[in-house]
């Protein structure tokens, strides 16, 4: 998608909405890799754990989150924050759908909101370290 369709989407003045920002929730930092079905999450749902796994729960996924925790930390942003703000900073991205199971998960989203486009540079270093996934987008 966002190698193919963004820029196209982009280009032709087609508004985006992007589900699953945090990756259930995983992009939060908040998971462990050796704990495979948190209570109360996605990964735990009868009928979506299955999905949610094959989809975010392996070593590579979460070496990508920690490389991304100094990203976040350097720029004085939560995980979650910094995930969103991400997604929003995609010219063709009009507006991101997020999940909470508490308002209190809603912060860090809405903060993304009011934060607004991240730093060219920080977006790069982003891009950089997702490449390896959007890159694989049609294998998967």
């Amino acid at each position: 998608m966002e190698r193919d369709l963004l820029p196209m989407c982009a280009e032709e003045s087609i508004a985006v909405i992007p589900y699953n920002p945090l990756a259930g929730g995983v992009l939060t930092g908040k998971h462990d890799l050796t704990v495979t079905a948190p209570a109360g999450t996605r990964f735990a749902m009868p009928k979506a754990a299955r999905r949610y796994h094959e989809r975010y729960w392996d070593e590579q996924q979460f070496e990508t989150v920690e490389a991304l925790r100094p990203l976040a930390a350097e720029a004085g942003m939560s995980m979650a924050t910094l995930a969103v703000s991400w997604v929003l900073s995609n010219p063709a991205v009009t507006a991101a759908l997020i999940g909470a199971s508490r308002p209190e998960q809603l912060a860090d989203s809405l903060m993304a909101a009011e934060k607004g486009a991240l730093p060219t540079d920080l977006n790069a270093k982003l891009d950089e370290l997702s490449h390896a996934w959007r890159a694989l987008d049609a294998d998967r």
